[in-house]
């Protein structure tokens, strides 16, 4: 894998919490967004954003099943603030909503 792209999923993994820009990624490894989209298409067959996205939904389906903060507190610490969209992402990538995840594992 391209070093610039292993450099911004390490980075990015540092801090989930951190509300990310395609832009400031680009610009932080010497790339035009265009040029970095296509790279970490071509790398991973999921753009940079989907994949952010579903590392935090994985970090929060692990914070569901051995923590016990709420479901907001999880939201807030992988980047989803917003309750019903980190709800629908999550229900999308899972198959069930966040407390039913819970209730299960």
């Amino acid at each position: 894998m391209d070093k610039r792209t292993e450099y911004l999923h390490q980075e990015m993994l540092k801090n989930l919490r951190h509300q990310w820009k395609v832009e400031d990624l680009a610009e932080s490894v010497g790339l035009s967004v265009r040029h970095l989209q296509k790279l970490h298409k071509t790398e991973t067959e999921i753009s940079l954003m989907n994949w952010l996205q579903d590392k935090r939904l994985e970090k929060a389906a692990g914070l569901l099943a051995d923590t016990f903060m709420t479901i907001k507190e999880i939201g807030y610490q992988v980047g989803m603030p917003h309750d019903s969209h980190f709800t629908r992402d999550f229900k999308k990538k899972f198959g069930v909503t966040p407390t039913a995840y819970r209730q299960q594992n």
